[in-house]
């Protein structure tokens, strides 16, 4: 049984749990790396528009995609009982709500806040007004990676060392920000990716990472590379720092300490393992070395997230979150931190949780590269 069906599976089994008639999951067309997409994890389907999907409490379940054109393509790919294409997503979900005799007092959606607020209220409707939204179900439905999904996010990592791999070949001063971008972008979708995230940006001495400009790269710049593409519906991600001639003994220095900062948060990440913990294993590192007061917004955000578009728990990796971990969840950690001698520099890698900790899906961890001026 494939994961979809095993997902599939478990709703119907929530739904007689909590004495419900079915579920309506929703989406607006949009795949992100930092959310949860309910649609794609019932069906196996990204639709290119707005969709949803029906699950009733006999096991039925029911795609519905838009534009109607991508029913041909959807029908292939869904592991849905049925698969409906239509230019009317309320309609069509209210004559499909009727065909699987959902009473709307006793039903749950997951999804509706995502949608733009008209088309929310249309569904509303269609829904009957009184359905009970639980945003967190698909979340906790997906939140641990099936052998395939793992797989896939293997495969993502892979696609995103190689791209930037090719991508340290084509640096040279002179070029533009964008224009490297664009090569490291094109080399993975070579490469089979789905779809990217990019942030790239250089400096002397920079206070984040930013998506690519028009900048011109020069000797002693610092780039950052946020890298972060798709492989089927699994998104990856890794951090890298890059210098532009020979890195500075105190560059190499400050560097080492992210590197601390990593391992220490791979050690303590073990299975039960509060997210805050975790936080609090890296940020000791920096601490150690002085840095304490910058281990906060601006100087940094989080220390790792959850990656879509499954699941994204266990969500942030911050000093407040007390969610715990799981064998089995993937997320990406990134000790990135502003230093004042060096500036911002980024260091991550996606993770997998084993009983030893967590284990980076990257071939070879964040080092201080550098290529030749």
């Amino acid at each position: 049984m494939g994961v979809q069906q095993v997902r599939l599976s478990e709703t119907v089994r929530y739904l007689g749990d909590e004495a419900l008639d079915g579920l309506v999951a929703v989406n607006y067309g949009h795949n992100s790396f930092l959310e949860s997409h309910a649609v794609f994890v019932l069906s196996g389907v990204r639709p290119i528009g707005e969709s949803a999907v029906v699950v009733d409490l006999s096991g039925a379940s029911t795609l519905i995609v838009t534009p109607a054109w991508d029913a041909e393509r959807a029908t292939k790919l869904s592991h849905t009982s049925k698969t409906v294409g239509t230019d009317d997503l309320p309609g069509t979900l209210a004559t499909v709500l009727g065909e699987h005799r959902i009473d709307g007092r006793k039903l749950v959606s997951v999804g509706l806040s995502t949608l733009a607020q008209g088309l929310a209220k249309r569904i509303e409707a269609a829904l009957g007004g009184n359905s009970r939204a639980n945003e967190l179900f698909i979340r906790q439905l997906a939140r641990i990676r099936s052998p395939e999904e793992l797989a896939a996010s293997q495969r993502a990592t892979a696609i995103a060392e190689q791209g930037y791999a090719h991508m340290l070949t084509c640096v040279r001063p002179g070029l533009h920000e964008y224009e490297l971008a664009a090569e490291l972008y094109c080399e993975m979708k070579r490469l089979g990716a789905e779809d990217n995230f990019l942030l790239m940006s250089a400096s002397q001495h920079n206070l984040a990472v930013r998506a690519a400009g028009g900048r011109v790269l020069d000797v002693g710049d610092i780039i950052l590379s946020e890298i972060t593409p798709c492989y089927q519906g699994q998104f990856a991600q890794i951090c890298r720092t890059t210098v532009i001639g020979k890195p500075t003994p105190v560059m190499h220095e400050k560097y080492a300490i992210l590197q601390a900062a990593m391992r220490a948060g791979q050690k303590a990440a073990v299975p039960g393992a509060s997210m805050r913990a975790v936080t609090a294993a890296m940020d000791d590192c920096f601490r150690a070395s002085g840095y304490g007061d910058y281990c906060r917004p601006p100087y940094m955000r989080v220390r790792g997230h959850g990656l879509g578009i499954t699941s994204d728990l266990p969500g942030d990796l911050t000093a407040e979150s007390d969610t715990r971990l799981e064998q089995g969840m993937v997320f990406v950690m990134h000790p990135n931190q502003y230093i004042p001698e060096t500036g911002y520099l980024m260091c991550g890698e996606p993770v997998v949780i084993t009983p030893d900790g967590a284990k980076a899906l990257s071939a070879r961890v964040a080092e201080l590269d550098s290529v030749a001026a």
